[in-house]
């Protein structure tokens, strides 16, 4: 099946929202991928994901991160989305089964049930399924779950795009990052995208929400999720999880996460204007001047500071004399760009003559990126191999690295003039 091609070239990244829900198209392949995989590897004989041994949920997510990325920490989240799977896919089956014994006789009613047993399963365990689907306490606790379900009324009509995937789709058609208002999302969600008029009962929540705006004001006189217009409108829920927030959220991870989205915020802020400036501050730094006496990476770092002090810097013109002119910007005190997988030591940037780590060169062309963001005429990036100081910085932290010792077989970038062969 196409959901499970996992080996590609390069891994897809899903992101998460401040909600800690995934969104983006990545999200949605794994979500198919997730869902192959444990309708392959978990038997319906399991009646509670709870019982289902570790180790099976365990070698499902080493599988799916052979396609996607996606932090370690996220992998509670994920198994409570198996959870949600395995209930689906065995109350499918149990549909087709249940079928199958009220439509079809005898020899053809053996037949079909023979077909529908999935590959995960052993026969004991099919027949084990199949005799607990067709009990008369199943078929009784069924009709219950069913008469629940049919009193929701107004479920949503994107499928399987969400909410939270469909804020995402909101928010880049209106070019902005603030959070989409509740009651909003929740009438996008429920308008068909085919252009057909939405049930009488959705269109009657529509003209309550309509109403609340004209009550309360746009944002309902109210910033909690428990007392928007959205619950002004459609009232409370009893339970534990919200309207218009997608799976897994609930009032509680609502109320620990609102404390911390400003702080969050203001990071992020922080750290795009942080990166902002070194950007600038490494082209300006390759622009500003020329240097006319060539440079080894291969001398200390005090030869490198003592041949500073007697060589001649001329201003970067068009008269000045160099002889390095492979690219319109280049820095001349650089003989020659290394190759890649080339074996060097990485000094310390902020301590001079200090050798942190051994590396090799990944690559070396300042328009290619790395985070996000572009390596820079200032900088390669380098894979390391050891460190010898594990309380060294790396040149620019991200969310995964902090210390050199953290990025030990990963790819960073690193200065170049801090790079020795």
């Amino acid at each position: 099946m196409h959901a499970l091609r996992l080996n590609p070239t390069t891994k897809s990244v899903v992101p998460f929202n401040v909600k800690e829900q995934s969104v983006g198209e990545p999200s949605v392949q794994l979500a198919s991928c997730l869902g192959v995989l444990v309708r392959r590897n978990i038997p319906l004989t399991h009646k509670d994901w709870r019982l289902v041994p570790q180790q099976a949920k365990v070698n499902i997510w080493k599988i799916f991160e052979q396609r996607f990325i996606v932090p370690e920490y996220y992998q509670e989240y994920y198994f409570g989305k198996m959870g949600k799977y395995l209930k689906e896919a065995r109350s499918r089956k149990a549909t087709l089964v249940l079928d199958a014994y009220d439509k079809l006789q005898g020899e053809e009613r053996e037949k079909k049930l023979a077909q529908l047993m999935p590959t995960s399963m052993t026969v004991s365990e099919w027949e084990k399924f199949v005799k607990r689907v067709n009990s008369t306490e199943f078929r009784v606790n069924r009709i219950k779950i069913q008469e629940v379900r049919s009193k929701y009324t107004t479920p949503h009509t994107r499928i399987r795009e969400g909410y939270a995937r469909r804020e995402v789709q909101i928010q880049q058609v209106l070019k902005t990052t603030e959070p989409i208002d509740r009651a909003d999302l929740w009438v996008n969600g429920h308008q068909h995208t085919d252009g057909r008029d939405p049930k009488p009962v959705v269109q009657e929540a529509f003209k309550k929400i309509e109403e609340a705006k004209s009550n309360h004001g746009s944002d309902g006189g109210e910033s909690s999720v428990t007392n928007d217009l959205l619950t002004k409108a459609l009232g409370e829920d009893k339970g534990v999880r919200l309207k218009g927030m997608g799976y897994g959220v609930t009032r509680k991870k609502i109320a620990s996460n609102s404390h911390y989205k400003l702080i969050i915020k203001e990071c992020q802020e922080t750290c795009r204007a942080m990166n902002d400036r070194l950007v600038m501050l490494e082209e300006r730094s390759s622009k500003c001047v020329c240097d006319e006496v060539s440079h080894s990476h291969r001398a200390s770092p005090v030869a490198r500071n003592n041949q500073a002090s007697t060589r001649r810097v001329v201003p970067c013109t068009t008269n000045a004399s160099t002889t390095h002119t492979t690219t319109p910007v280049s820095r001349p005190n650089e003989v020659k760009v290394p190759e890649k997988f080339t074996a060097c030591k990485l000094l310390s940037w902020y301590k001079d003559g200090e050798v942190v780590a051994d590396a090799e060169i990944c690559e070396t062309d300042p328009a290619k990126e790395i985070h996000g963001m572009p390596i820079g005429f200032g900088a390669y990036t380098v894979c390391v191999l050891t460190t010898h100081v594990m309380n060294a910085h790396v040149y620019k932290q991200t969310s995964e690295f902090k210390y050199v010792a953290d990025a030990v077989a990963s790819v960073i970038s690193w200065p170049k003039d801090r790079i020795v062969y």
